[in-house]
């Protein structure tokens, strides 16, 4: 009998795999059974799964990539398209081509890469998984090379699921939170981690773990008939306002019907 969220057996490619969230997948889908490839610029601190040294915004590297793995194991089953950057407070006054360029070669580029190839591989029951995050649904400041690229994966998500789903082929997307990843961790008294917590409903951060669950939800059998769709993992944040701090005029009762202050 099939366990539930098996992905026994699965060909699994893991773009950004090396640390973070990446790093998280790989190891929930090997526990799960996948044989897993890395593909990141830097090689992962442990042995687990195979590594191919690759930058996702050169498209001869990414379809190199995948058809190396199809070629070694036969069929590619699963791509997480999961590497990207992330260049914090880039506002219309400092946002240059460099920055703009680059942000948009690695997440976009890249994700659009990895569609591209993973596609032309992949039998009926392939899945697609891009990493967008929160802030490709909510404006913010200071987000005008990230965010928008963001916004552009999850557009690209849609797209790509329309296109694909004749051939049986599901593509999804992950919008997450702020995750503590060494990216977050890694900077000493991290202003974004007390300012994030006071905006999350959850009044707390998410866990690498808690992203890698959502990806290996979409990954299995039992998401089959899910495509298209972006699911947040962000503790609430993207649900709509933490606070609403209005008084409510005198008529208007608590329960929202109307009262009358005369009678």
């Amino acid at each position: 009998m099939n366990l539930p969220f098996s992905l026994e057996g699965r060909i699994a490619v893991v773009t950004g795999g090396s640390s973070g969230i990446g790093a998280a997948i790989v190891a929930r889908f090997l526990a799960a059974g996948a044989l897993v490839t890395i593909a990141d610029r830097l090689p992962p601190a442990g042995d687990d799964g195979d590594y191919v040294r690759t930058d996702v915004s050169n498209e001869d590297e990414v379809a190199a990539l995948l058809d190396g793995v199809r070629s070694r194991h036969g069929r590619l089953d699963i791509l997480i398209n999961n590497a990207g950057i992330q260049p914090l407070g880039v506002t219309f006054d400092t946002v240059t081509s460099s920055v703009l360029r680059r942000t948009f070669e690695v997440n976009v580029h890249g994700v659009t890469y990895g569609i591209k190839h993973a596609s032309r591989l992949m039998e009926k029951g392939g899945r697609i998984i891009n990493m967008a995050s929160f802030v490709g649904l909510l404006g913010v400041p200071g987000g005008t090379a990230y965010a928008a690229s963001k916004a552009a994966v999850i557009h690209l998500t849609k797209c790509a699921a329309i296109e694909l789903a004749a051939r049986g082929l599901t593509v999804n997307a992950i919008a997450p939170g702020t995750i503590l990843t060494p990216a977050v961790t890694g900077i000493p008294d991290n202003p974004e981690i007390a300012f994030a917590e006071t905006r999350t409903p959850m009044g707390r951060l998410g866990a690498p773990d808690e992203v890698a669950a959502a990806v290996h939800f979409l990954a299995s059998d039992e998401a089959s008939y899910v495509t298209g769709a972006i699911l947040p993992v962000d503790g609430g944040i993207s649900a709509g306002w933490e606070r609403y701090d209005l008084s409510l005029p005198n008529e208007i009762s608590l329960c929202g019907e109307w009262h009358d202050p005369q009678s």
